[in-house]
């Protein structure tokens, strides 16, 4: 990890910044200067010399104090930054740019920890609300909760529709799911209802939910459920116990024949650049060889700043290196609005070299950027500072990744199961070469009694993008 404790002395480089400009030295402190104060500063200044868009950003360099002093936090100096570039409608292309004052992205990244009860939900239709994700290992999971369990009441509150929560912005959801212990009543699929306290826990993140192959015809179909990038390098470069499990599932799907592949990614939101590229090398086909893989865009004096600081970022291109034998012919990525960055990066690498079909009710979220951790004063900077570009040169996707097949999240059914609309629609792409019609899709739910497909996208915005959603270089 990167770490600068002190930004005073410190930014005198030049590198980082446009040509005509002068990077002063911070001034020594003032009298009553706050360490929000120096804070404010320094993201001014850190982030002015990491930035993508730096051509954009205002110059404050003649009186930085005088510029940060109208902000109340460093927080809302990077709001302010976030502002300036702008795409051709006239939105700030960054969505993206944020400081971790808690260290939260490199405890669940980084070292794949997480304190929490282990539990995300989301709407099936405007007032039913359902468990959408439990992490392995986390207090929901180990009470016996599952995915498809619609939750009936919070903390004694059973009026839990969209319109309610969403009055106060879902505060009382998200205050409930960040709370030390929380009381849920839920309502299985068998009509079965029971009752939870859950106590806040810390475990280590899985980042596979689950995996199964699936015979369709004479053909191996592999599935995995993907939740989050954790590294598959720790601090010190060596292996993780993701790689680990990655190594083992494709050891697995290699035995097994499988062909075609269904990478669930729905609700992942990214993580760590190192694993996107080390799931790409396991997933592409052994023609790739040591082909280019993807080139970053930084701005033009980055890369000499942080060769100066001897960092170990680097943003040369990168190529393909694949170890294993595992050769398939067609990958389907099943994908929501969720699906962000270090997942969108995967899908992007391998696109130009096996044929990809993406699944979903939504595009993706649309962020082909990323950042690195640079610690001031023991908070993490994470600003925008590069873009990715696979190897025909596509990396331009802001507005997200269209689906080849529109098909909504059915909450109703776990991951794996074969009925569950995204993955029967991949399956059913297996059996016949194209994606089923509309028509036979409804008439298929209609005859099982299940409900009419329904665009939940829009209701679950708000609690979909709650959470880590990054490309993060460590």
């Amino acid at each position: 990890m990167v770490k600068i404790f002190m930004a005073i002395g410190l930014l005198t480089f030049v590198a980082g910044c446009g040509e005509n400009t002068v990077m002063p030295e911070l001034e020594r402190p003032e009298l009553g200067d706050t360490d929000e104060d120096l804070l404010k500063d320094s993201v001014y200044l850190y982030t002015y010399g990491f930035y993508l868009w730096q051509e954009d950003l205002p110059d404050w360099f003649a009186d930085v104090r005088g510029n940060t002093r109208r902000f109340n936090s460093a927080d809302a100096v990077l709001e302010s930054l976030k502002t300036y570039a702008r795409d051709n409608s006239g939105a700030p292309l960054d969505r993206f740019s944020f400081l971790d004052r808690w260290g939260t992205v490199n405890a669940e990244i980084q070292q794949g920890l997480a304190g929490s009860f282990g539990l995300d939900v989301r709407y099936n239709n405007d007032t039913d609300l359902y468990v959408k994700k439990v992490d392995v290992g986390s207090p929901a999971d180990k009470a016996g909760v599952k995915r498809g369990w619609q939750v009936l009441s919070i903390n004694g509150r059973n009026d839990l529709s969209l319109a309610t929560l969403e009055a106060d912005n879902f505060n009382f959801l998200f205050d409930a799911l960040d709370g030390g212990s929380i009381d849920l009543l839920f309502r299985k699929p068998d009509g079965n209802e029971v009752s939870f306290r859950l106590s806040r826990g810390n475990y280590q993140l899985q980042p596979v939910l689950a995996s199964r192959v699936y015979t369709v015809g004479s053909k191996k179909i592999g599935y995995f459920a993907f939740d989050i990038f954790v590294s598959t390098l720790s601090d010190l470069g060596n292996p993780t116990y993701v790689k680990r499990q990655l190594d083992q599932l494709m050891a697995e799907f290699e035995q097994a024949g499988v062909a075609e592949m269904i990478v669930d990614l729905r609700y992942n939101g990214g993580g760590a650049v190192v694993t996107a590229e080390y799931l790409s090398n396991l997933l592409a086909p052994p023609s790739v060889g040591t082909g280019l893989m993807y080139t970053n865009k930084v701005n033009h004096g980055l890369e000499d700043f942080l060769r100066s600081h001897r960092t170990q970022i680097d943003f040369s291109p990168v190529h393909f290196h694949k170890t294993n034998t595992l050769n398939l012919n067609r990958i389907y990525f099943l994908v929501t609005e969720g699906t962000a960055s270090a997942s969108e990066l995967l899908i992007n690498n391998l696109t130009p070299h096996v044929d990809v079909k993406l699944v979903g009710e939504h595009k993706t979220y649309g962020k082909p950027v990323g950042f690195f951790n640079w610690n001031i004063l023991g908070v993490d900077l994470y600003a925008v500072s590069f873009q990715t570009f696979n190897s025909v040169g596509n990396g331009s996707y802001f507005e997200g990744m269209e689906v080849d097949k529109l098909v909504y999240d059915d909450l109703t059914r776990d991951f794996g199961d074969p009925e569950e609309d995204m993955i029967a629609e991949a399956l059913h792409y297996a059996r016949s070469g194209s994606f089923s019609a509309d028509e036979a899709s409804l008439q298929a739910r209609a005859a099982t009694g299940r409900r009419a497909p329904f665009d939940t996208m829009p209701l679950n915005r708000g609690l979909d993008n709650r959470g880590i959603k990054g490309m993060y270089l460590f």
